[in-house]
C-alpha cells in the first residue's frame, strides 16, 4: 500500500516474521535479519548494501569471542513502527540487540552487552555450576559494506567549521570530514554521524555518546577500514576491561549502546523543489530597514520600482525573512506595532502569489519575560567551554543564548512557534540550527557525562532533535507549510529526513575565501550537498567575497550537481538567478530527468570540465535536452569539445542546439559542441535530438 504519513509519500511499515527470519519493509528498503542477532542484509532501492550481517568483534578472557545460539524475534509492529529483537551467546557473553523501526526507514538500534551467569538449575545446583570469567577486553562494532558503489564518506561534528577531526589516513597523511573514501580507508576520532554512500544511496549511522567507549587509541575509534571486497565500518568500543565491570560487587554487569541507523534515500526525491524561487532576504548581506518598509518600498533611491514588484518581476515565489522580522530573537512573541507590519506584509505577499516563512533558530533571548526563569536549565554549553558565553547582541539591544532541545524548551518552542505560524498565516518555517544536535554538557537537562578521573565530556541529543522534528514536520505539513532547516554541515538523514529541503554550505564560505577551492572537491559536494543520495534536496548558500569567490562562480559547481544556490539580495544576485530560473522554468527541470557528470553518457575533451543535464521525452518523438557545462576548477580552459551522443537517448542525430545565456544558435562541429571554458564559468544549452 502507498500512503501519506505525516505529509510525505512513504510506505506504512511492512514487518514479517516466517521461520526463523525476520525483515522489515519501508519505502524502497527492507532491512532483515535472517537467523542473526544483528543484521544481515539491507536491501536499498534494490541494491544490497551489507557485504556480510553486521557484528561484533572482540576478545574475553583471553581468547577470540565466537557468538553462538543467534536469533530473533519481532516483538511489535504496526503501521508506524516495528520492533526486532536478536539475541546470542559466547562463550562467556550475552548479546541482546533490539531496532526500533520507523516509517521513515531509521531505526533506534540498543545494542547490550552482558556476563552469561548463571542458569535456573545452576542457580539451584542441580548442574555444575563451572566459574564463568568476564574478562572483556576488546569490543568492536563492524557494518561489512560492499564496496562497489560506495565511494563517498560524509561525517559531522561539533565544529562550526565543518573540520570533525578526520585526520588519520594509513600513510598519516591528513584528510577532509566528507569526500571520496580514500585507498586504504580512513580512521577519525569518535563521530556523532557518519555516512558512507555514493550519488545514489547510503548507509548512515549516528550515536549521542562515546561514554562507554574506552579505544586504546581515541583518534581510531571509528574506522572506514578497505578489506579487500569490502569497506568495514568499525566502531572501536573497547581495547580494555569496561570501567563499569571493574567492580566484583555487581551482579549484572551491562553494556548498553545506543546507535540511529538509516538507509538513505529516506525517501523519494522530490523535484519540486526546482519550482521555488527562493530569496532569503537579510542573511550576510542587510537590509536597512524593517521587513515592511523595504518590501513596500522602492528598491533604492535612485530606482523607484516596488521591492514586491521587482520580486515578481524576477519569478520569486517564496520569500524567507531572517532574524530581524521579530523584535524578539527567536521567539513567537511579537510586539504589538510589529505584528500589525507583518500581517500587512504577508497579505502583499500572498496577494502576488509569494509565500513567505519567517526565521526561528537555537536560541533564547534575554528580552523575553521568562529568560531568568528558564535559562540556566534550556542552554547549551559544552564540556570545552562554551561557545559564545553570553550570546550573540543584536538591536533592539538584547542577547541570546543557545538552547539544547534535549530540554523542555523544545516543547515549549514548538507550541509557540505553530501557534506563530497559524497567528501570522505564514507558509512554513525556516530553522537556524534547530536540526544540528550539537555536543552539549548542561546537566539541569541530561546531557553531558563525567568519565573516572572526574571530566566532563559532551553528549549529543541526536534522539531528542530527531523527535523534535518528526513532530514539527507533522504538524507544519498537516497546515500545507515547508520545512526547510539550515543545519550548518550536520547532514544528518536521521534527522533531517523528515523536512522539505534543506539551505546548507554557510560553515564552508570562509574557509573558501581564505582556502581558496582547492580543499573544496567535487567529491565533497556529491558527498554532502547533492541531496539525491539523503532523499533531502539542498540548496546551496553563498556569502561573496569580490574578487575571490561569487554566485556565478557558486553556479558553476552547483548546477552540474542539480542544486541551485539561493540568493540574498534583491538587486544582485537576484539578477544572476532570474537569468537562471527563465531558462530552467522554461524547460520545466522539475518535471525532467537528470543525469549528473558522474554517470552520464557525455563526452568531454578536457577532463577538468563537467556536464550535467535534463531530458524530456516529447510526444512527436523527439527529446529535448537542457545540458549545463562547466568548469569546476582553479585553471582555464581555453577549447572544450563536448560531445553529446544521441545513441544513447534512443536517438540519431543533434537537430539543433542554441545558447540559452547568450540566445544564439550553436553551430555544432563534428556533432560536438566547442566551447571556451575559463575557471569557474558555466554554460547552458539547449538541444532537441530526434
Amino acid at each position: 500500500a502507498h500512503r501519506m504519513y505525516h505529509g510525505f509519500d512513504w510506505h506504512p511499515v511492512d514487518a514479517s516474521h516466517v521461520g526463523r527470519d525476520v525483515s522489515v519493509e519501508v519505502w524502497g528498503r527492507t532491512y532483515a535479519q535472517q537467523g542473526t542477532a544483528m543484521l544481515s542484509s539491507i536491501l536499498n532501492q534494490g541494491r544490497e548494501l551489507l557485504a556480510a550481517p553486521i557484528r561484533l568483534t572482540g576478545e574475553a578472557n583471553g581468547e577470540p569471542i565466537v557468538w553462538q545460539d543467534e536469533g530473533c524475534y519481532l516483538l511489535s509492529a504496526d503501521d508506524e513502527s516495528a520492533v526486532v529483537n536478536g539475541y546470542a551467546q559466547s562463550q562467556c557473553l550475552i548479546l541482546n540487540s533490539s531496532m526500533r523501526y520507523e516509517y521513515d526507514g531509521s531505526a533506534r538500534w540498543d545494542v547490550r552487552i552482558l556476563p552469561r551467569g548463571l542458569t535456573v538449575p545452576q542457580l539451584f545446583n542441580v548442574e555444575p555450576r563451572p566459574f564463568i570469567g568476564w574478562n572483556l577486553t576488546q569490543l568492536a562494532l563492524e557494518i561489512p559494506l560492499r564496496k562497489e558503489g560506495m565511494t563517498l564518506y560524509n561525517t559531522w561534528r561539533n565544529q562550526w567549521d565543518g573540520r570533525n577531526g578526520v585526520t588519520a589516513l594509513r600513510n598519516g597523511s591528513g584528510i577532509m570530514e566528507n569526500g571520496a573514501i580514500p585507498e586504504g580507508g580512513l580512521a577519525a576520532p569518535f563521530l556523532p554521524s557518519l555516512w558512507v554512500g555514493d550519488e545514489n544511496a547510503g548507509l548512515a549511522l549516528v550515536t549521542e555518546s562515546d561514554e562507554l567507549w574506552q579505544p586504546a587509541d581515541p583518534s581510531h575509534a571509528v574506522e572506514i577500514a578497505d578489506s579487500g571486497d569490502r569497506w568495514i565500518i568499525r566502531l572501536n568500543l573497547l581495547d580494555s576491561l569496561p570501567r563499569t565491570w571493574e567492580n566484583p560487587d555487581i551482579d549484572v554487569p551491562a553494556l548498553s549502546y545506543a546507535f540511529g541507523l538509516t538507509a538513505t534515500p529516506v525517501k523519494p526525491f522530490r523535484t519540486d523543489y526546482l519550482k521555488w524561487n527562493a530569496v532569503h532576504i537579510d542573511c550576510f548581506t542587510k537590509i536597512a530597514q524593517d521587513y515592511w518598509p523595504f518590501i513596500s518600498g522602492p528598491v533604492s533611491a535612485e530606482n523607484p520600482e516596488p521591492v514586491i514588484d521587482r520580486l515578481c518581476r524576477a519569478g520569486v515565489n517564496l520569500l524567507i525573512l531572517h532574524e530581524k522580522w521579530n523584535t524578539l530573537q527567536n521567539n513567537w512573541n511579537v510586539p504589538v506595532q510589529r505584528a500589525g507590519e507583518i500581517h500587512k506584509l504577508v497579505r502583499l505577499c500572498h496577494s502576488r502569489g509569494i509565500r513567505v516563512i519567517p526565521y526561528f533558530g537555537y536560541e533564547i533571548t534575554s528580552a523575553m519575560p521568562e529568560f531568568g526563569d528558564v535559562r540556566d536549565e534550556v542552554i547549551w554549553f559544552s564540556a570545552g567551554g562554551r561557545k559564545n558565553p553570553s550570546g550573540w547582541y543584536r538591536v533592539p539591544y538584547q542577547r541570546a543564548n543557545r538552547v539544547c532541545y534535549h530540554s523542555s524548551w523544545a516543547d515549549r518552542w514548538l507550541d509557540g512557534m505553530l501557534g506563530c505560524l497559524d497567528r501570522f498565516h505564514f507558509d512554513g518555517v525556516y530553522l537556524d540550527g534547530t536540526t544540528t544536535p550539537c555536543g552539549c554538557a548542561n546537566p539541569l537537562h541530561g546531557c553531558g557525562y563525567t568519565d573516572a578521573e572526574g571530566r566532563r565530556h559532551d553528549t549529543y541529543p541526536i534522539f531528542a532533535c530527531r523527535e523534535l522534528m518528526k513532530r514539527l514536520c507533522e504538524r507544519v505539513h498537516a497546515r500545507g507549510g515547508i520545512v526547510n532547516p539550515h543545519p550548518g554541515g550536520a547532514t544528518i538523514p536521521f534527522i533531517s529526513g523528515f523536512c522539505d529541503m534543506i539551505w546548507d554550505g554557510e560553515h564552508l564560505q570562509t574557509r573558501i575565501r581564505d582556502e581558496g577551492l582547492q580543499t573544496f572537491s567535487l567529491e565533497y559536494f556529491r558527498a554532502e550537498y547533492l541531496g539525491r543520495n539523503h532523499g533531502v534536496p539542498v540548496q546551496f548558500i553563498v556569502y561573496e567575497f569580490p574578487g575571490v569567490w561569487d554566485f556565478d562562480m557558486a553556479l558553476s559547481v552547483c548546477m552540474i550537481h542539480g542544486v541551485y544556490p539561493r540568493p540574498n539580495a534583491i538587486t544582485h544576485p537576484l539578477d544572476v538567478m532570474e537569468q537562471i530560473w527563465r531558462i530552467t522554468g522554461a524547460f520545466g527541470i522539475s518535471d525532467a530527468a537528470f543525469h549528473g557528470y558522474w554517470e552520464n553518457e557525455v563526452s568531454l575533451s578536457d577532463s577538468r570540465c563537467k556536464a550535467s543535464f535534463y531530458v524530456k521525452n516529447q510526444v512527436d518523438g523527439t527529446v529535448r535536452m537542457l545540458l549545463i557545462a562547466s568548469n569546476p576548477t582553479t585553471e582555464d580552459c581555453p577549447d572544450c569539445s563536448i560531445a553529446v551522443h544521441p545513441a544513447a537517448l534512443g536517438c540519431q542525430r543533434i537537430a539543433s542546439a542554441f545558447d540559452a545565456l547568450a540566445h544564439a544558435r550553436l553551430l555544432l562541429k563534428d556533432g560536438c559542441i566547442r566551447r571556451a571554458m575559463p575557471a569557474y564559468t558555466y554554460s547552458i544549452v539547449e538541444l532537441v535530438l530526434e
